[in-house]
């Protein structure tokens, strides 16, 4: 924890170089397919409570979101959504039925998590469309994006700046992480609560449904209150 309050305070002066609309913070986290309630209601005396779900799968795997902020609070317009296809990429026939908002960009892999295809997706079509000549953009030190080249090659600009996280210092200097992660997170849990407890007919683990419940999550948040 020391160590990473320290590099902050070391990189404190060049940071010190960009007002808050330009400083850029972004990270990545990850939804199961199916989401499960912690707690159920149960018999007195019951030594075990039983949990139904539609598919196994949909418990153990998931699906990614990548939105960008800034230091004044703000979220960008658009955010990267990854989903979890077997052929690592969204068939014609599904990109033809699915209904994709103007604040989402819709990408897939085989682990539902970014690689390099899709990190290039989040530079050019996320990040790109939104920031000027300076700016400078906080990222956890993960290999695929930490190639200052795949950076550069999108944003030339000598005031176009990549700076990385220490491993093991995101638990306490990742802003998504100690914030906005929270509220997102919060937010679905009380969506997916109302669908189960008003047996709302939605697929709640169906491509559509993931794309709009973030939609509607990164609508919410980017409203003045938050």
């Amino acid at each position: 924890m020391v160590y990473a309050h320290n590099w902050i305070e070391s990189k404190r002066s060049f940071i010190s170089k960009y007002p808050s609309h330009q400083i850029l913070n972004s990270d990545h986290c990850s939804f199961q397919q199916e989401y499960i309630p912690p707690r159920t209601l149960s018999f007195t005396g019951d030594r075990t409570t039983e949990v139904v779900t539609r598919k196994k799968y949909n418990v153990t795997h998931s699906y990614t979101i990548q939105p960008v902020t800034s230091a004044n609070g703000l979220l960008l317009d658009k955010f990267l959504l990854v989903l979890q296809e077997k052929e690592n990429t969204l068939g014609k026939r599904v990109q033809k039925k699915l209904i994709i908002p103007p604040n989402v960009v819709v990408r897939a892999s085989k682990s539902g998590k970014s690689n390099d295809e899709n990190h290039h997706a989040f530079l050019n079509e996320v990040l790109c469309l939104f920031v000027g000549k300076k700016f400078l953009l906080f990222l956890d030190a993960w290999k695929t994006q930490a190639d200052l080249t795949k950076f550069k090659a999108v944003f030339p600009h000598q005031d176009s700046q990549l700076l990385l996280f220490p491993e093991g210092s995101t638990a306490y200097i990742q802003p998504q992480d100690l914030s906005l992660f929270r509220l997102w997170a919060l937010i679905h849990e009380k969506i997916e609560h109302y669908t189960h407890i008003n047996r709302t007919e939605i697929t709640i683990s169906d491509r559509q449904y993931f794309i709009n419940i973030h939609s509607v999550i990164h609508n919410q948040l980017s409203a003045s209150p938050f």
